[in-house]
């Protein structure tokens, strides 16, 4: 239980360095950026195109991963159901 809750608190710690950093990043990063994508020219302040960047970043390492961590899902429940079947 103690350990539990030093993760918890460890995870709070966490939470709040990046909520600081991501204010901070905010601040100084809040002049314009003109962005051109294809046929699209537009303003936007340049911590939300970093924002967003990340998010994309984020999103499609998830979607890469996915089909891994099915694979792997599936293969650790035959593994245990084999395991079970042994007993």
């Amino acid at each position: 239980e103690r350990k539990i809750a030093l993760y918890s608190a460890f995870n709070y710690h966490l939470l709040l360095l990046a909520i600081l950093l991501i204010a901070g990043l905010s601040l100084a990063n809040m002049q314009s950026v003109t962005v051109s994508f294809i046929l699209f020219r537009f303003k936007i302040p340049l911590i939300l195109l970093i924002l967003l960047s990340v998010l994309l970043g984020a999103i499609t390492t998830i979607l890469i991963s996915m089909p891994k961590n099915f694979s792997l899902r599936n293969e650790l429940a035959k593994a245990k159901k084999e395991l079970k079947n042994r007993n």
